[in-house]
């Protein structure tokens, strides 16, 4: 990537491009760069990889315009399918690995944003990702994961399907920290599915301990039942044996 090829958008056309750096943290899917000009900076997102399905970059770039209204994302300004990336506003905020109380009922409040955002998509079926799994992925340990998640997809049936438009990928890189509110980023995984996954997405990744989750969990629902409980540990396993494979897949690309 170099500056003369950010030059050709509108975007810039009155505007000099003081500097164009590469990121130190990098995510996996994409290769992330800082621009900067006189008067604002922003993030250009180069793909990595390109999606299975060819609506999904489509529908990550929707989504994140809808976060943007509800002040959880930052404002796109160009996509461009034919050189496989995009950019918008450089967020400022701290990435934390580790949450305190005060941490929970700001990211609280911004998930319930998220989470009450309208969206027309069909609910994402996890079952659909493991049987995919079984298929390219032989190995013993894959295949015993799978078993696994499959029987706790059973049990999870049982609890009512809270229905909301998920981030799906709330790792510490993905949420930014300042003195106000917490703003995510990185929408490339964003879907309808239960309000629980996003839920145990961040008791897993910011290795919450059970006063944390029952924190966590009274923000976000007011009131917690013994059912939400064991409703969070079943999906925090799904979550942790979802990324297990999917990093196991990446390798065989």
């Amino acid at each position: 990537m170099n500056i003369n090829k950010i030059k050709k958008y509108n975007l810039f056309k009155n505007s000099k491009i003081l500097k164009l750096e590469k990121l130190e943290n990098q995510g996996v899917c994409n290769i992330l760069y800082k621009i900067q000009t006189p008067k604002k900076q922003y993030i250009l997102r180069a793909f990595k990889y390109a999606h299975t399905n060819k609506q999904s970059r489509k529908n990550e770039i929707k989504i994140q315009k809808k976060a943007f209204k509800k002040k959880i994302a930052a404002k796109v300004y160009i996509y461009d399918k034919k050189n496989s990336l995009m950019i918008c506003d450089f967020l400022k905020g701290a990435h934390k690995n580790k949450l305190e109380k005060k941490d929970i009922k700001k990211l609280v409040k911004s998930l319930r944003k998220l989470h009450n955002i309208k969206i027309k998509d069909k609910a994402y079926k996890i079952k659909d990702d493991f049987k995919n799994y079984k298929k390219i992925l032989k190995d013993k340990k894959s295949k015993q994961i799978i078993r696994t998640s499959l029987k706790k997809l059973k049990k999870i049936k049982k609890y009512k399907f809270e229905k909301v438009l998920c981030h799906h990928d709330l790792n510490q890189n993905n949420i930014l920290f300042n003195k106000r509110k917490v703003m995510f980023i990185d929408w490339e995984f964003s879907c309808v599915n239960d309000s629980f996954f996003d839920l145990a997405n961040i008791c897993f990744e910011f290795k919450l301990d059970k006063k944390q989750e029952k924190k966590l969990l009274k923000e976000y629902l007011k009131k917690v039942k013994t059912s939400d409980i064991k409703k969070l540990a079943l999906y925090k396993i799904i979550y942790e044996n979802l990324w297990i494979l999917w990093f196991k897949a990446l390798e065989q690309r």
